[in-house]
């Protein structure tokens, strides 16, 4: 409600007050808004009177709120609205009017009587009526109207309804394009005598509904000159409870006509008109409701037969839907199993099995879908469960024997303790022992299928890593193909190994029967592979990487014999211990303990080696290079150089 989203924009006003007036007058002042304002997807400018009462803002006097952008409509298009009326303590009071339109313009204009006027076409609504404390009451229209260049072109929608203190009375009349619907109520709002929808141009009835003090009887309707009639169940003696004629009565009605009349009646033109009007009425709703207190919903009065659940009754249909919710996961979960659409092409027992699932989840799930839908809605109590059962099961309920759906096996599957479950009788107890069954069955298919599953998820995951697999080997090859032209001597020996070890593995690998142990070395070679090709790439930067180091470890030195200054290596120690002893380890480790268990620490080893030469180079080294005077062990110069990396064993 507007009091919750604007009373503390006047706390300056609301203090003044209180400090100029005696409290006892406090809140009875009424003030004055002008400015923005948004009402649930509406913004624009907005003018009313409220009053302050305690803590609340509530409105009180005039109200107008309107946005319209000519800038807009000349541009493109514009979306205006118009909201106008009075508030009496916070209640919708007086006459209002709505507007809602979407314009464009041609961008022409006309100058009549010193005025410039903008020719423009689209779609207006407008709805106006008297409100009584919130509560629509005495006559209300809502008419939808196709514009163009300014003029009514059409009547797209057009809705009248007498109103006493917001219950419809008497006869009203709803039409659009291509029907109108009129009928009648009596005094406390309820349908009665005949509903009649006409097709547009046309004097016979399309479709008629017949009431009697809100109680539907029977639904007739006209297709090609011919009539068809619907006689609804009643039940004298059964108990009757007033409800909306909205789409929750819809869906009663669904589960109360025979399934050959459904389609035909609720997919009709008066159901259709009845709901858009509803839709109209309730975008007003939405607005009154946001500013401050309303209802202003055209409830329509039906009375419908009533069969009250009773707790028992409640917690079997708690059980219903829990059994239900454990299925249909199972039932999804190997309907769309890869691995299982692929198995059942070829294991006849797993597309057996499948067809089960199928049948179950056509002939079990999916009308107990239904049932926990209808509880939800809150429309199982005007039905009995009787019709329930027979609206959800026409030809009968499944039996605990399943056949399967769409194989001619002769097979059939039943639990080991089927005759413990009793689908027989009209009860939801019958239905609560039928998604039992279901679920229990769904279980044990899934048990039996976890075996042939696993092993086929598994064979499919070890062909896509042999196809990884193949690609990685021609990928390494490549590569140590194109850089073995680049490297000479050691280094090119380096290389030649690091194939080996590729070829030798993959060789191992093609040798191996068992699956599970081929699964698991497979996985480990895909994970070895990106590693070598590293170490191809750390091998094959050697050489210019140690030019780059003669570079960088030399200083410019004056010559006075030649009056220049010439190049000179600096740091001797360092970069001769680094190609004379660090570099040959590595090289040597890769032709007599290369293994894809040791690969990784290799290639950080070379990668962190070379940065540290690099830094090396800027830092103060005097101390450091006396300690590598004599010093051959690799082990022991990665440690001076501060090499954090724990290197081989020999």
């Amino acid at each position: 409600m507007i009091g919750f989203k604007t009373k503390y924009l006047f706390i300056s006003v609301r203090f003044a007050l209180f400090v100029c007036f005696p409290l006892a007058l406090q809140g009875q002042e009424t003030l004055h808004y002008a400015g923005p304002l948004q009402v649930g997807k509406y913004k624009g400018e907005a003018g009313y009177d409220y009053k302050i009462v305690g803590k609340d803002t509530l409105l009180d006097g005039p109200f107008i709120m309107e946005r319209s952008n000519l800038e807009a409509l000349l541009e493109n298009e514009d979306s205006s609205f118009l909201f106008s009326g009075t508030f009496k303590d916070h209640f919708a009071d007086g006459f209002w009017r709505f507007q809602f339109g979407e314009f464009q313009s041609n961008s022409q204009t006309q100058v009549i009587d010193y005025q410039y006027r903008v020719l423009v076409s689209g779609t207006q609504e407008e709805a106006s009526g008297t409100l009584k404390s919130g509560k629509p009451d005495g006559p209300w229209t809502y008419t939808v109207n196709r514009i163009k260049d300014s003029e009514v072109e059409k009547i797209l929608f057009k809705s009248s309804i007498v109103f006493e203190d917001g219950v419809p009375q008497r006869s009203f009349r709803v039409e659009n394009e291509n029907s109108t619907l009129v009928g009648r109520f009596l005094r406390n709002g309820l349908a009665h005598d005949e509903w009649s929808l006409y097709a547009t141009d046309e004097v016979e009835t399309a479709e008629s509904w017949f009431f009697n003090d809100g109680l539907l009887e029977k639904i007739q309707s006209r297709e090609n000159d011919e009539v068809s009639v619907v006689q609804l169940p009643l039940d004298t003696t059964a108990q009757r409870k007033t409800i909306n004629l909205d789409a929750r009565f819809l869906k009663v009605l669904q589960l109360l006509l025979p399934t050959n009349d459904t389609p035909n009646v609720l997919e009709s033109g008066m159901p259709k008109l009845l709901t858009e009007n509803a839709q109209y009425y309730q975008k007003i709703d939405d607005i009154l409701s946001e500013l401050g207190e309303s209802a202003f919903l055209p409830e329509f009065k039906v009375e419908v037969a009533h069969f009250p659940l009773d707790s028992s009754e409640t917690a079997q249909l708690d059980s219903i839907k829990s059994h239900f919710e454990k299925s249909k996961i199972i039932s999804e979960s190997l309907l769309n199993s890869t691995q299982l659409n692929i198995l059942k092409l070829s294991d006849e027992e797993a597309l057996f099995q499948y067809s089960v699932v199928s049948s179950i989840s056509e002939n079990f799930l999916n009308p107990v879908e239904k049932v926990v839908d209808c509880h939800k809605q809150g429309i199982l109590e005007f039905v009995t469960r009787e019709q329930l059962i027979r609206k959800l099961w026409p030809f009968g309920k499944p039996s605990t024997r399943i056949e399967a759906t769409g194989i001619d096996s002769g097979k059939t599957f039943v639990l080991p303790n089927a005759e413990r479950f009793e689908f027989d009788g009209n009860t939801l107890s019958s239905i609560e022992q039928l998604a039992k069954y279901a679920a229990f069955s769904l279980d044990s298919v899934q048990q039996s299928l976890e075996d042939k599953l696993t092993k086929e998820q598994r064979q499919q995951e070890l062909i896509a890593l042999e196809e990884e697999l193949i690609v990685q080997s021609k990928g390494l090859n490549h590569l140590i193909d194109s850089v073995s032209n680049n490297v000479t001597g050691i280094n090119t020996d380096a290389l030649l190994q690091i194939r080996a070890l590729a070829d030798r593995s993959l060789s191992e690998y093609s040798t191996m029967e068992e699956v599970s142990t081929k699964f698991d070395y497979a996985r480990e070679l895909v994970n070895c592979y990106p590693q070598l090709k590293a170490l191809t790439d750390a091998v094959a930067a050697l050489p210019t990487q140690w030019e780059e180091l003669q570079q960088s470890y030399q200083d410019g030195v004056w010559n006075p014999f030649t009056s220049t200054v010439m190049n000179e290596e600096v740091k001797r120690r360092i970069t001769a211990v680094y190609s004379k002893v660090l570099v040959p380890y590595f090289l040597e480790w890769v032709q007599s303990d290369l293994s894809c268990d040791n690969v990784d620490e290799l290639v950080v080893l070379m990668q962190n080696t070379y940065r540290r030469m690099t830094e090396l180079r800027n830092e103060e080294t005097s101390k450091l290079e006396r300690k590598l005077r004599k010093e051959q062990d690799p082990k022991m110069v990665m440690q001076l150089f501060n090499i954090q990396y724990q290197v081989k064993e020999n």
